[in-house]
């Protein structure tokens, strides 16, 4: 059973930092059970040129660059195919940043190898686009941003857009309308991922006794194919426990139901 839940949060030039910092500050700083690395897209080699600013001045400097992270996550023990290390979100915000990077073809094949190898995808905002420009979203419900959802969503007509949604969970992939919205995402995270304390005792069973290689095979399968995968000593009923009290000790109302979304009707928007 996991002992810990490892997010990895994309960076990139121009990032929003609500889309960052709201969900994300909820969830990790407070835990014992989620972990974070930071990874920048632009591919620099660590220690130098990480930082990645935001158009409000504030930077952030990133654990990794994509390529590290692919070397780390992406390499395989050689006896069970499995990597030696491994995280189980990847996690996009969204920002004005994020527009010319789906025009580069490599980039989007990196990242696409990072969403096969995630057992979730969370995205706020327009980080959904960007998630869809790498192909993984087709045939899958998404959302994204009011503002620029007629203009970004029909280019990737493959995708069954949600306009009227303050999230939507498919599969692995969970994606949030605009900015605060990806707060509300946070807290469906909250209580669709978290194994409570009493729950994460690792099994001391060996892997031919549990059929662990061939349990492992099935879930890298359906990660491929964007399907969620079950989490060992995940109980719903704490999970959402665990949820609402994280939210009361931010003196935060969690809208939870995903279709009670009155942003779809702002002057300006067209519904669809």
């Amino acid at each position: 059973m996991p002992t810990k839940h490892h997010i990895l949060a994309l960076l990139y030039n121009d990032f929003e930092a609500l889309d960052l910092f709201g969900p994300l500050g909820s969830i990790v700083p407070r835990s014992d059970y989620y972990t974070l690395s930071l990874v920048n897209v632009h591919n620099l080699p660590t220690p130098h040129g990480l930082e990645s600013t935001i158009k409000n001045g504030i930077g952030v400097v990133a654990h990794l660059s994509l390529a590290e992270a692919l070397i780390r996550y992406g390499k395989s023990n050689d006896e069970t195919g499995r990597s030696n290390d491994h995280f189980d979100t990847l996690f996009i915000p969204g920002g004005v940043g994020m527009l010319p990077l789906v025009w580069d073809p490599f980039l989007l094949r990196q990242i696409g190898r990072l969403v096969d190898l995630a057992a979730n995808v969370f995205t706020v905002c327009t980080g959904s686009v960007l998630l869809a420009a790498t192909g993984k979203l087709d045939g899958r419900k998404a959302t994204t941003n009011k503002r620029i959802y007629d203009e970004h969503t029909t280019k990737y007509p493959t995708v069954n857009w949600r306009k009227q949604a303050r999230w939507v969970h498919d599969g692995k992939y969970l994606t949030s309308s605009g900015v605060t919205a990806g707060i509300d995402a946070g807290f469906a995270f909250l209580s669709t991922t978290y194994v409570a304390p009493a729950n994460r005792s690792p099994s001391p069973l060996s892997l031919q006794e549990t059929g662990a290689e061939q349990e492992s095979f099935s879930r890298n399968k359906a990660r491929e194919r964007g399907d969620a995968t079950s989490i060992p000593g995940y109980d719903k009923e704490k999970a959402l426990e665990h949820a609402h009290h994280v939210a009361y000790t931010l003196e935060y109302r969690w809208h939870e139901d995903p279709a009670d979304d009155p942003f779809v009707k702002w002057p300006g928007v067209v519904e669809g």
